[in-house]
């Protein structure tokens, strides 16, 4: 046993070579050039269908007459805030409504609590108040985000 172990080695041992990496150098490179082309079309892919996504969302929110409404009210009002307001507790409205009916009819499908109408109906009521209050929220904590980066940086602005 002890013998063949020994031969063993011997043989691995005399006829192992180092690979010498600076021979294939130029496999090497031509790799690393596929693989960084791959990394850069596999992030444009990803940046085109995020820019795709927001067209989409964008010609969503103005055929549904959220983007429209929302400069009319701040028009009429003549308040940038109460448009932006509008914006926000619309946008959570509709949001919040079509998640809640998805909710409540995927808990009705589960419990078999009510008929489909009345799972619609209270999937409807909970979405408008969830949206309302949500969007209220949204609307106070991006207009205290605003005046924090406005007292922020008013000094560097003056600064300069």
């Amino acid at each position: 046993m002890i013998n063949l172990l020994t031969v063993l080695i011997h043989y691995l041992t005399t006829d192992f070579y180092l690979i010498d990496s600076f021979r294939n150098d130029d496999d090497f490179l031509a790799v690393m050039l596929v693989m960084g082309a791959l990394v850069f079309f596999i992030l444009g892919v990803i940046g085109i269908v995020l820019g795709l996504l927001f067209i989409l969302i964008v010609i969503f929110l103005i055929s549904a007459g959220i983007i429209s409404t929302s400069v009319l009210v701040g028009l009429q009002q003549k308040s940038l805030s109460k448009g932006f307001k509008t914006f926000f507790i619309s946008v959570s409205i509709l949001g919040s409504t079509i998640a809640s009916v998805i909710l409540f009819l995927f808990i009705n499908t589960i419990k078999n609590w009510w008929q489909t109408d009345t799972t619609i109906i209270a999937g409807l009521i909970s979405g408008i108040a969830s949206g309302w209050i949500l969007g209220l929220i949204m609307f106070i904590t991006c207009k205290k985000l605003v005046l924090f980066l406005k007292n922020k940086y008013a000094n560097r602005i003056v600064r300069q």
